[in-house]
C-alpha cells in the first residue's frame, strides 16, 4: 500500500502511547493524562486498523488471517485472566474457575486484550459482508448490511460498542473508496491546536462524541507532520516497531506488570517520570525481544504464525 512507512510511523506513536496508558504507576499519578490520551488513542487505532485491513483474499486466506489473531488472543487472554487472579489487576478474576476464564475470552475480555476481540468481530463481519453474500451487488449495500450486524453486535457483546466499532467502519469506508491516507490527512502542525482545544481544552473523552472523531483527524494529520520532520535514523527506528505493532500490544502487559515490582528502586524520583520511561522502553524492547525469540525457537507456531517480526 502507498505510504504504508508513514501508517507504520503513525502505528509506532500509537503501540508508544498504549504501553505508556498501562503502566498502572504512570496513571495513578498522571490520571488526567491518561484519560486525555485515552480519550483519542484506542478510536485513532481502531480507525487505522479498519483502513488496513486488506480483504481481497479467497476465504482460507482472510480465516488464516483471523486465526493468526484469534491463538494469541486466546492465549495471553486465558494466561491474562489466571494472572489477574493472583496479583491486583483491573477487571480481574474472583474466582478461578473454566467459567470466569471463558467469560473473560468470549465475551468480556480482560486488559488490553479487548482490541483484539473487536478485530476479530469486525473483520469477520466486514469479510463475511463484502464477500460472502452474493446477492448484495453494490458497494453501499455491503455497507449497509456491515454496519447493521456490527449495531446487533453491539447490542449482544459488552465489549463491542457501538462507540468504538464506528471507528473501524470508518476505516473500512476510506479504505474501499480508493483514499489516500496522506491526501486525506495532510501534514500539519496546526492540526495540534483544535486537537488540543478539544481533548485538554473541553475535556471532551466519549468516543461517540462528533469531536472525538474530529480529534483523530487532527492527531493523524500531527503525526503525518511529525514523520515529514523526524529525522531519518530516528524514523527508521519507529517505522520498525510500527510493523511490528502485534507482539508489542501482546506481550507488553507482561514487561508493565513485572515492572511494579522494580519500584521502589525509584524512590528517589516523586514524579514517577523515570520509573514510566524506564519501563516504557523495556515493555516495547522486551516485547521485541520475546517475539525474536519465539521466532527463532520457532515457539511462534503455537501462536499460528511463522514468525511474529516483519
Amino acid at each position: 500500500m502507498k505510504n504504508y512507512r508513514e501508517i507504520d510511523f503513525v502505528r509506532c506513536v500509537l503501540i508508544v502511547l498504549v504501553v505508556l496508558v498501562h503502566i498502572v504507576n504512570f496513571g495513578n499519578h498522571y490520571p488526567e493524562i491518561k484519560a486525555s490520551v485515552l480519550a483519542f488513542l484506542m478510536p485513532t487505532f481502531l480507525f487505522v486498523t479498519g483502513y488496513l485491513v486488506n480483504i481481497d483474499k479467497t476465504l482460507r486466506r482472510f480465516g488464516l488471517y483471523l486465526l493468526q489473531i484469534i491463538v494469541p488472543y486466546v492465549i495471553m487472554t486465558v494466561g491474562f485472566s489466571v494472572l489477574s487472579y493472583y496479583l491486583p489487576v483491573r477487571g480481574g478474576l474472583t474466582h478461578l474457575t473454566i467459567e470466569a476464564v471463558c467469560e473473560k475470552v468470549f465475551i468480556t475480555s480482560i486488559g488490553p486484550y479487548w482490541f483484539f476481540y473487536e478485530m476479530i468481530g469486525c473483520g469477520a463481519v466486514y469479510y463475511f459482508s463484502f464477500k460472502c453474500l452474493p446477492f448484495v451487488c453494490n458497494r453501499i449495500s455491503k455497507f449497509a448490511v456491515f454496519g447493521f450486524i456490527l449495531i446487533l453486535s453491539s447490542l449482544v457483546l459488552p465489549v463491542m460498542t457501538l462507540q468504538s466499532v464506528v471507528y473501524y467502519f470508518l476505516g473500512t469506508v476510506l479504505r474501499q473508496c480508493g483514499c489516500d491516507f496522506q491526501s486525506l490527512f495532510k501534514p500539519s502542525f496546526y492540526a495540534l491546536f483544535p486537537f488540543v482545544g478539544i481533548i485538554v481544552g473541553l475535556g471532551c473523552q466519549d468516543w461517540g462524541s462528533v469531536l472525538i472523531m474530529a480529534s483523530v483527524v487532527c492527531a493523524l494529520s500531527f503525526m503525518s507532520w511529525m514523520y515529514c520532520r523526524v529525522p531519518a535514523k530516528v524514523c527508521r527506528y519507529a517505522v520498525y516497531i510500527g510493523m511490528n505493532t502485534l507482539p508489542i500490544y501482546l506481550f507488553h502487559p507482561v514487561f508493565t506488570i513485572s515492572a511494579r515490582f522494580c519500584q521502589r528502586l525509584f524512590t528517589w524520583d516523586s514524579s514517577v517520570l523515570s520509573f514510566t520511561f524506564v519501563t516504557l522502553i523495556i515493555s516495547v524492547c522486551g516485547s521485541l525481544v520475546l517475539a525474536w525469540l519465539l521466532d527463532r525457537s520457532h515457539f511462534s507456531y503455537l501462536f499460528a504464525r511463522s514468525r511474529f517480526l516483519r
